[in-house]
């Protein structure tokens, strides 16, 4: 049987970090992954992570981050006011971040610094064919070496 999961998405919360009685830590976080033939069809997935995964997350990711997650699914069951309820969960064994660097936030558009300018193209150097690079300039001779 296989149990893997990889999904795409932003985080919808700051990661809520706490520990088990046994001291291992725990990150949980909301990430909202889109339908990509339905931008309306949005799920909202629980991921928790655990031990290092679960510290990277904490202090790194943050509300709005765009990460990828690849887990497993778990079915986490619980019971409140008499009534029986049960969620699928991602357990993330890795997150990672997804895209470019986000730009500071305190940082206006106005103050950012203007990109740098794109590097000329370096010359290409064209190859000759091997007929151009036989011929060379013409040699002289003398008329008394040409044999006819």
């Amino acid at each position: 049987m296989i149990n893997n999961v990889v999904l795409a998405g932003n985080t919808t919360e700051d990661p809520e970090i706490r520990s088990t009685t046994t001291g291992k830590k725990i990150a949980s976080f909301r990430l909202a992954v889109n339908n990509p033939l339905n931008d309306k069809d949005t799920l909202f997935i629980k991921v928790d992570t655990w031990e290092k995964q679960a510290e990277f997350v904490s202090n790194y990711v943050k509300k709005g981050s765009s990460v990828s997650v690849i887990g497993r699914l778990k079915l986490e069951t619980w019971e409140k006011d008499g009534r029986k309820n049960s969620a699928v969960i991602v357990v993330a064994d890795r997150v990672s971040f997804v895209g470019g660097k986000k730009k500071d936030a305190a940082v206006s558009d106005d103050e950012a610094p203007a990109p740098a300018p794109a590097p000329a193209p370096a010359a290409k150097a064209v190859a000759k064919p091997a007929y151009k690079q036989a011929a060379k300039a013409p040699v002289q001779q003398d008329d008394d070496e040409i044999p006819y």
